[in-house]
């Protein structure tokens, strides 16, 4: 009697061991972030992973959070990248790209949110935002009149 209680004990605490309590889900690497947003060819320059600093009004952290950075560059228009990314975001239902094989953003429980301000500037700015219930990623694309490539400052804030 004395091992069956012994082996369920033992078991138990190898689990407790294994899954400390509180301990939340590992956060996902910058580079498999990357993939998953990065315009077709283009050239990634620097890219970073911090700790996004999630803090309340008294400057006390509330959420563990990381927050994730690069800035791309394509030679392609800036109306080609600006369309890649509404059809990889906005696909018409029933599309390729609405299938669970797409691994940006989730099919459901998201908003996405288009701004452009461009007009009478020097300087051609789109604003991509895409909120879902963990995550936060912003796309800022533009290309200066005399700029021979178009950028995309890509930022991801993703709670864990």
């Amino acid at each position: 009697m004395f091992r069956i209680l012994t082996l369920p004990l033992l078991a138990f605490l190898a689990l407790l061991a294994s899954a400390p309590l509180g301990h939340t889900q590992e956060a996902p690497s910058l580079l498999t972030l990357i993939a998953q947003w990065k315009y077709p060819d283009s050239k990634m320059n620097g890219a970073t992973l911090g700790d996004a600093a999630t803090l309340n009004g008294a400057g006390e952290r509330t959420v563990q959070s990381v927050l994730y950075k690069t800035v791309l560059t394509t030679q392609d228009p800036m109306p080609k990248v600006v369309e890649y990314y509404k059809n990889k975001l906005m696909p018409p239902a029933g599309s390729k790209a609405d299938s669970a094989d797409e691994k940006a953003v989730p099919a459901s429980g998201r908003s996405v949110m288009f701004q452009e301000d461009s007009e009478g500037r020097p300087v051609a700015v789109q604003v991509i935002l895409v909120n879902t219930e963990k995550a936060s990623t912003t796309l800022v694309i533009s290309r200066g009149a005399t700029e021979a490539e178009t950028h995309i400052a890509w930022t991801h804030y993703q709670r864990l």
